[in-house]
């Protein structure tokens, strides 16, 4: 037997089977002497990285391996030692 899990965004409903493009987001509204009133599901809920966005917050981009550039070759290594060296 196997079980499946599917994330739903409490915003727009899309499905997801990992929980890693997922934030809470939470709501809370204080005024002065008043108690602490959240709103929604406990003033908190999951939303994905769209949406994320769409609420105006911007979210780090994860390193990726094709925006870093490639370790430098042999030979270039070698001119720049060459260079090091005449100086």
């Amino acid at each position: 037997m196997s079980v499946k899990i599917e994330y739903r965004c409490d915003r727009c409903g899309a499905v997801q089977e990992s929980s890693e493009q997922f934030w809470t987001v939470e709501v809370i509204a204080t005024g002065h002497g008043e108690q602490r009133r959240s709103y929604g599901n406990n003033g908190r809920i999951e939303v994905c990285r769209p949406c994320l966005e769409g609420f105006g917050i911007h979210v780090r981009p994860k390193p990726d391996a094709a925006s870093t550039p490639p370790p430098p070759s042999l030979e270039e290594m070698i001119r720049e030692i060459c260079q090091l060296e005449a100086r």
